[in-house]
């Protein structure tokens, strides 16, 4: 069960993490008595923030974390409300719920990101942002969901937590919107175990992001010495062996992409044709940066019968990815009851109910489609298909098997 980082993990993490430990140093910040400081935190947000194009990126220690702070670095809390799509890891969802604030479901189209339509159709006098899921590597409408921003005076929050790497019309995921998030877990297409980013070409959210994951300080301190502090931060630094890691995962990154794409080359070529199967919509072909590859067959009976017979699961099965599935959410349980977003003597939201069935559109699109690892492994999104490493031969074989099933249902 990982991604395809995790999947090239070798030498040169290796060499990057004895560097750092020779050096004496694995916290983010050198000291003047330390020559041998290797500042691999510094260097991955540097040249994260080149990557990404904008000014500024904030190494954190989660992709969970990196949303968060966001939310609270674009000012979001008690008495605001957050759209967000159906269909996304339950991480996007509960960083709203702890910036205080209120996540209206928003339905999924073909791309399975959020639909423009019902993002418009949610908004009220409460809305003060929407989160662009960038889900399996494939960017959302961008450009939509921006006018509709700009329209109604609303922040973007892009969660690019499922495709770094991706790129929309020639920009890359998290230098769209007012600011980014990103993940590095083992799951994701670069990893160090753990670990995020979030990146702004905003000046003053840069300063707001550093100081929320720093105790309140203003970017690069040295050492423990104690400065004038905007408000009181907690600490959620990413640690010198993280940024190690990561450097040497970034220069895979073109390697991994190249895999994913003659992977998921060799797929098309064997399924393409079949009666009644459709690939997800992409909204950049040559952009995305996907670990699976979703096909969607005509109904979910068909999808259930060939999701059986190979062992697999739909992505209605997913887990805390589909809104339906998400218990806490349904059920509105929070650590402090009585408290922000849904419980307090304050709050004007009794008319926001979370229901199995609320999103039709979505319900549809996830019970008749079924994700086919192409650089992962999953027991939620990608329980049938292909690693990075595996060979064209082992692809073209995966591909084969999966077309003789699926043709039994699709006569």
């Amino acid at each position: 069960m990982a991604g395809p980082g995790f999947e090239l993990i070798g030498a040169e993490e290796i060499a990057e993490v004895l560097d750092v430990l020779r050096g004496g140093w694995v916290y983010r910040y050198g000291a003047e008595d330390n020559p041998n400081f290797k500042a691999k935190v510094w260097s991955f947000e540097k040249a994260m923030a080149e990557y990404v194009g904008v000014k500024h990126a904030v190494a954190v220690n989660s992709g969970s974390t990196a949303l968060w702070i966001a939310l609270l670095a674009l000012g979001i809390g008690p008495g605001d409300q957050v759209i967000v799509p159906g269909f996304t890891f339950i991480a996007s969802i509960s960083a709203i719920v702890y910036a205080q604030a209120v996540p209206v479901l928003a339905e999924i189209d073909r791309t399975f990101n959020l639909d423009p339509a019902d993002v418009e159709r949610k908004i009220t006098p409460r809305t003060k942002a929407i989160m662009a899921v960038h889900l399996m590597g494939n960017p959302a409408r961008m450009e939509e969901l921006k006018t509709i921003a700009e329209r109604h005076g609303l922040l973007l929050l892009e969660d690019c937590a499922q495709a770094f790497g991706a790129s929309y019309k020639g920009r890359a995921v998290g230098s769209i919107g007012h600011i980014g998030a990103f993940s590095f877990n083992y799951a994701k297409v670069i990893t160090a175990g753990e670990g995020g980013l979030i990146t702004t070409d905003d000046d003053a959210l840069y300063q707001r992001c550093f100081a929320l994951h720093d105790q309140g300080h203003a970017p690069l301190r040295k050492g423990r010495e104690v400065g004038a502090r905007p408000f009181l931060g907690l600490d959620f630094r990413m640690t010198e062996l993280q940024g190690a890691v990561l450097l040497a995962q970034f220069r895979k990154l073109a390697e991994i992409r190249a895999r994913l794409y003659a992977h998921k080359q060799i797929f098309r070529s064997i399924i393409k044709g079949l009666p009644g199967l459709e690939f997800r919509e992409l909204t950049d072909a040559e952009g995305e940066a996907a670990t699976v590859l979703t096909v969607i067959f005509p109904n979910a009976e068909i999808a259930q019968g060939v999701a059986r017979e190979l062992n697999g699961k739909l992505l209605v099965e997913s887990g805390w990815h589909v809104y339906s599935n998400m218990e806490p959410l349904l059920e509105k349980r929070v650590p402090v009851e009585r408290g922000y977003p849904f419980h307090h003597p304050d709050a004007e939201f009794e008319a926001i109910e979370y229901a199995k069935g609320m999103l039709p559109q979505t319900d549809e699109l996830v019970a008749r489609a079924f994700n086919i690892g192409i650089g992962m492994t999953d027991k939620a999104l990608a329980t049938y298909g292909v690693t990075v490493r595996s060979t064209g031969q082992e692809v073209e074989a995966c591909a084969k098997e999966f077309r003789r099933v699926a043709a039994k249902y699709l006569q």
